[in-house]
């Protein structure tokens, strides 16, 4: 039955599952998943000799695909866990395993790719009344005025709008 659950077809699955849990509440995701999983690996490295094994552990790789997917979280959810990420590729960088091998290599890339990729912190024009609800704030018009006011300091600035060019004085 094991071995059924970690088949090939499986793991396809699963790492969907993974990703899309992943990246709906990476957060919590990692909180639950991220520790459990990297317990696993750490426990079944120290306790067999699986780098210098060709054929290696399916449960092992497993576990690695698992490490795989839960990287493709967001930057900032994972540098939390830093310290466990960097000690599974310390321990996995020796496997020879080619299945074990090609999902530490997609963590990596995978983590590569999270912490390379760019989240906005404020994505608002302005903070001024940040908690009303939409319909009694409407941004543009704070947006707009913050445009003109910024041209207006400067007496001799061109205004374009509406297509035509005008001379504000």
């Amino acid at each position: 039955m094991a071995d059924a659950c970690l088949s090939f077809r499986a793991r396809g699955i699963i790492c969907g599952l993974i990703q899309a849990l992943v990246k709906r509440n990476p957060v919590e995701t990692l909180k639950y998943l991220l520790p459990k999983t990297c317990e696993f690996i750490n426990k079944i490295i120290n306790n067999s000799e699986l780098l210098t094994d060709h054929k290696g552990d399916m449960e092992l790789t497993w576990d690695l695909f698992l490490f795989a997917e839960l990287l493709t979280a967001r930057g900032d959810a994972l540098l939390n866990y830093k310290k466990m990420i960097m000690c599974v590729f310390h321990q996995c960088i020796h496997i020879i395993n080619k299945d074990s091998h090609l999902a530490i290599s997609n963590a990596a890339s995978n983590l590569l790719k999270s912490l390379s990729q760019t989240y906005p912190i404020e994505y608002r024009l302005t903070i001024e009344n940040i908690e009303e609800p939409f319909v009694d704030f409407l941004p543009i018009r704070v947006s707009s005025s913050v445009f003109l006011f910024k041209y207006l300091q400067n007496k001799h600035e061109s205004f374009i709008g509406m297509g035509t060019i005008c001379e504000l004085e």
